[in-house]
């Protein structure tokens, strides 16, 4: 094969994986979009025409996450499209100060171009029912996979693989997930509350989902999928080993497929208990398990600070091992609430 007839087929399979994304996407389109609220796409809508870019294009792009699902139904995973990551939830006992805290690592791969745009974004919506809100994800992508909002929510996921043990099964036809999130988000402070949407949601892919509030004192893990939705707290996990052991006040998964077969988490976890909070989360933890090569959050609820870290390309370095910043987001939703402006956000730099 000469070079020429190799670029052929390079550029051949290169424009057919092209047109495969695209005309999937079309597809998860056609079958979630019954079930979208309008206030998406007319998001979607006036993004496009402000930045000058096709209302099509930047519609297939905002629902890139969901279309794993589609890919489901032929056993084929790409951890480019949903990631992975980790959560724990750890609160009364196990706290230091008896006050919740929540580590979200996000790992898209640090070669992913979308990691390159990470963005957070504060929603001060006038629709009826809504709670300020910030949504933590990446440039051009509508949606949630990190969110705390102004009454003390905070949430993230984790990908749960349709085709990993378990078993789980997924549904053509249904609300995208990080729509659903950014409801939760948007609507919901109360953990009863949050529950029973994800409960009524028509859903369609399978996931781990973390959420702490303030209103309950305590954090919840929820496997997600399209026909349970599981809800565990620190004693009821299915799985309780030397891998994973059960520890009073804590909830957590690891980066990990699940049922884990790594214990760095759980005894990292166990040998801290009584003396958790936000510092040890961003300095031992993540960094010790390596997760969050892309996003690094831990949320103090006590105090409605973040701690955050995005990934760099150049050099290229993980997240949970960047310098951190700090942002309290009880000032700026406080700020949002009584002024409607948005005044400039203080940060303190960590590390």
């Amino acid at each position: 094969m000469c070079i020429r007839d190799r670029y052929s087929t390079a550029h051949f399979v290169t424009d057919l994986l092209f047109h495969l994304l695209n005309y999937s996407l079309d597809l998860t389109w056609l079958l979630t979009r019954a079930y979208t609220p309008e206030r998406f796409f007319d998001e979607i809508r006036g993004i496009s025409e402000g930045a000058s870019i096709p209302y099509k294009d930047f519609l297939r792009l905002s629902l890139f996450h969901e279309v794993q699902y589609v890919f489901d139904y032929v056993c084929l995973t790409f951890s480019f499209i949903m990631g992975s990551g980790s959560l724990v939830g750890a609160w009364g006992k196990a706290t230091a100060d008896g006050n919740g805290v929540f580590m979200r690592g996000y790992d898209w791969g640090m070669d992913n171009p979308m990691s390159k745009y990470p963005v957070i974004v504060v929603y001060h919506s006038t629709e009826e029912g809504s709670i300020p809100f910030a949504d933590i994800g990446y440039i051009g992508i509508i949606g949630t996979i990190t969110a705390i909002n102004a009454k003390g929510l905070a949430l993230g996921m984790k990908p749960w693989p349709a085709i990993s043990t378990e078993g789980v099964k997924t549904r053509w036809a249904g609300k995208p997930w990080h729509f659903t999130l950014r409801d939760i988000a948007q609507f919901t402070y109360k953990m009863d509350d949050a529950v029973k949407s994800l409960k009524e949601t028509i859903r369609t892919t399978s996931m781990h989902v973390g959420i702490m509030t303030n209103d309950s004192k305590t954090y919840k893990g929820i496997r997600y999928s399209a026909e349970k939705l599981s809800v565990y707290d620190d004693m009821n996990y299915p799985q309780s080993d030397e891998k994973h052991p059960l520890i009073a006040g804590v909830n957590y998964v690891d980066k990990t497929y699940q049922p884990s077969t790594d214990d760095c988490l759980g005894s990292l976890l166990k040998t801290n208990q009584g003396k958790i909070n936000a510092e040890f989360m961003y300095k031992q933890l993540a960094p010790l398990h390596k997760s969050g090569d892309c996003q690094m959050i831990v949320f103090d609820m006590g105090k409605q600070d973040m701690y955050f870290a995005f990934n760099t390309f150049t050099p290229k370095t993980a997240a949970y091992n960047k310098p951190l910043y700090h942002m309290s987001f009880d000032k700026l939703f406080k700020e949002l609430t009584a002024q409607h402006q948005l005044n400039p956000v203080s940060y303190t730099h960590l590390r």
